[in-house]
């Protein structure tokens, strides 16, 4: 059965929404199934599915569940894994790779196997075409209206990105900050409608949004589209503080978004902060979550002084076929009914898919 064919309460705009994936960090604290961590014969099955992949001469782009083939034990853990992200609340962490041992290209191999394993489509990051993207401080800020908050040491408010499934892999964590902060976008939708229900109410319309030079021919260097997305019963958000935030040079510097909808969205962050859980990434964690109910942020960070030592994460973007229905508006940010299956990835006049192993 499809993980959103279970019998659920309906959300309705304006009401209260029930579920899974409605939780407080408190919930979390007390319970543990958002963490799995690796054993090791679990350790050594994905080692040797990598070995197979190399051996065999495939490189990252051809690799798919049936060329890293897993054990029927493994694949049922991992498909447990994906019904608590897409159906469940909304996020895991896979913990005790050995990315010190086994390298980078063989740790990559692995994540991109597991991605396979959870998701139907790996899909395009940026404009570049990453199919497999480095989050690390390439000295970016967002005070720059092209740059992109993996590329900054800053804090990145509570977002979510252009897909279904977001995954992560830490190669070095930071000296310090960069905790991954979650926040279930269903508790942060209740909590302001009982506080401030005119905000939320602004935020149910469409608000404008800055491309950051990444522009799909034929579209405008901005799109819109709804915060918080009622469509055949399921809430879906999307929040991209950055992108909202410098949309105002299109418009002759001022923000085309209503006074509502700014401190709307003000509000949100501020109760996401108030009700998140906070997870810090050793090194070989692997972290994937559902855009469409969790929403994440990340604290600023500092590096050590060895360059070899810099935070460093590997990120996919995955689309689920099977997952909940969206609205057809999820589309403005890129592609069509008629050329996607679903909507998602980011591209530009010219893209071209590529998966950069070694950096940027």
């Amino acid at each position: 059965m499809s993980p959103v064919g279970r019998a659920r309460q309906e959300d309705v705009p304006m009401q209260p929404v029930r579920g899974p994936a409605v939780w407080i960090a408190d919930d979390l604290a007390a319970r543990g199934d958002w963490l799995h961590v690796l054993d090791e014969d679990e350790i050594a099955e994905l080692s040797e599915a990598a070995d197979a992949a190399a051996a065999a001469g495939l490189g990252l782009r051809e690799l798919d569940r049936g060329r890293f083939e897993l054990s029927a034990s493994l694949a049922a853990t991992i498909g447990r894994i994906r019904r608590e992200i897409v159906g469940g609340p909304g996020f895991v962490q896979i913990r005790g790779l050995p990315v010190a041992r086994f390298g980078r290209r063989k740790a990559a191999t692995i994540f991109w196997g597991i991605a396979r394993h959870l998701g139907d489509e790996i899909v395009s990051q940026n404009g570049r075409g990453h199919l497999l993207d480095h989050v690390k401080d390439l000295g970016q800020t967002f005070r720059d209206p092209s740059s992109r908050g993996p590329y900054t040491r800053e804090r990145i408010e509570y977002h979510t990105d252009a897909c279904d499934v977001v995954g992560l892999l830490c190669l070095q964590p930071s000296a310090s900050g960069g905790e991954s902060t979650l926040a279930s976008g269903g508790a942060v939708h209740n909590e302001m409608l009982r506080r401030r229900p005119d905000l939320l109410e602004a935020l149910l319309e469409p608000v404008y949004r800055d491309r950051r030079e990444e522009v799909p021919a034929g579209r405008e260097p901005w799109y819109a589209m709804p915060v918080f997305n009622f469509f055949k019963g399921f809430l879906s958000i999307t929040n991209e503080p950055s992108y909202i935030d410098s949309v105002a040079r299109f418009f002759g510097g001022r923000n085309p978004n209503s006074p509502a909808q700014l401190e709307g969205l003000k509000l949100l962050d501020e109760i996401a902060e108030e009700l998140h859980f906070d997870i810090a990434f050793e090194a070989g964690d692997m972290q994937f979550l559902h855009n469409h109910t969790v929403m994440h942020s990340r604290q600023a960070f500092t590096d050590f002084p060895d360059r070899a030592r810099k935070r460093h994460l590997l990120r996919i973007w995955l689309l689920t076929y099977d997952g909940r229905p969206v609205p057809p508006v999820f589309y403005e940010r890129n592609g069509s009914p008629e050329t996607s299956r679903r909507p998602g990835g980011i591209v530009g006049a010219s893209t071209t898919p590529r998966v950069p192993l070694d950096g940027l």
